[in-house]
């Protein structure tokens, strides 16, 4: 693949196919031009009702609806997209040092019962900060040749990088997240769920041993294992009494990992001028929130 030439997957790329290359050496990124133009294409992506379902049973949400969740299904079931790119020979950065920091995701229209069209992926932008790298990729849902929905997806890479690369401001969530702080009663309180890592980890193509095995975890420095952050957006938001009927964006910062078997706690506020809701996650004993986000309802014109 050269230049902005699509790679083509006709069904979920492999993780088979995908993580070799991931082991092979990274070239050092050009000064000028650190992320390639790499583009990827899934055609016949389709997500079904009995997705839906077993999605929001194995995410811990007890009565298993998934009205809440939708604007997430799209990232969740077409993560192996990305993870393609972010392994690509071409790619100048192990994914191993990638940290998904927040993201910006835009549903279109209601949210429909079954999802289907061609995904699309492909490098957005990157900048260049003090301490590292953010580059952005933007992902695209299209069904007869109308966008159903898109993302922008923010990586965060430690190290130091030329400062003149960097092609404008961010085109996905603000890097600062709304300011809260703990009410004295909070949406809700529960315990995060220990099993089914094994099953998320076969529709994200994410197969990280830290969302697995707490030996692992330890080897880099982690006390436990702990949760892929979407499986934990997904319980706050079915824990949150605004899911939108129309068109609607949700914007997640990601900022420390939940470990599986922990006592969580959620916090909202209503945003009245938006007409929707900020919120936040915390674990039990921490004065920082391990994720925080912003739902609102979307003007339909509005894209990434």
């Amino acid at each position: 693949m050269t230049g902005s030439e699509v790679e083509r997957y006709h069904g979920p790329p492999s993780a088979l196919r995908f993580m070799p290359p991931a082991f092979l050496p990274r070239r050092k990124p050009d000064p000028a031009r650190p992320f390639p133009d790499l583009r990827a294409a899934w055609t016949g992506f389709a997500i079904q009702p009995a997705d839906h379902r077993a999605l929001a049973v194995s995410c811990g949400i007890e009565d298993g609806s998934d009205d809440a969740v939708r604007v997430l299904l799209p990232h969740i079931f077409g993560f192996r997209l990305s993870m393609a790119l972010l392994t690509h020979p071409r790619w100048p950065l192990p994914i191993w040092h990638a940290l998904q920091v927040r993201n910006r995701f835009l549903l279109h229209g209601p949210p429909a019962t079954v999802m289907r069209g061609e995904l699309h992926a492909s490098v957005a932008g990157w900048r260049v900060l003090a301490k590292g790298v953010e580059v952005d990729l933007h992902a695209r849902l299209v069904d007869s040749a109308a966008c159903a929905w898109e993302s922008i997806a923010t990586f965060y890479y430690r190290g130091r990088f030329a400062r003149q690369a960097s092609p404008g401001e961010p085109a996905g969530a603000p890097r600062e997240s709304p300011r809260m702080e703990m009410s004295g009663d909070p949406v809700a309180r529960w315990v995060t769920g220990t099993s089914n890592r094994w099953r998320f980890a076969r529709w994200t193509g994410d197969y990280n041993g830290l969302h697995q095995w707490d030996w692992y975890a330890r080897r880099l420095g982690f006390p436990v294992a702990f949760s892929h952050p979407h499986r934990v957006a997904a319980q706050c938001l079915a824990r949150l009494a605004c899911a939108f009927d129309g068109a609607q964006q949700l914007d997640l910062w990601l900022k420390g990992p939940v470990p599986y078997g922990v006592a969580v706690r959620l916090d909202a506020r209503r945003d009245s001028d938006a007409g929707g809701t900020d919120f936040m996650l915390t674990t039990e004993g921490a004065s920082r929130p391990a994720l925080a986000g912003m739902w609102r309802p979307l003007a339909t014109s509005q894209s990434a």
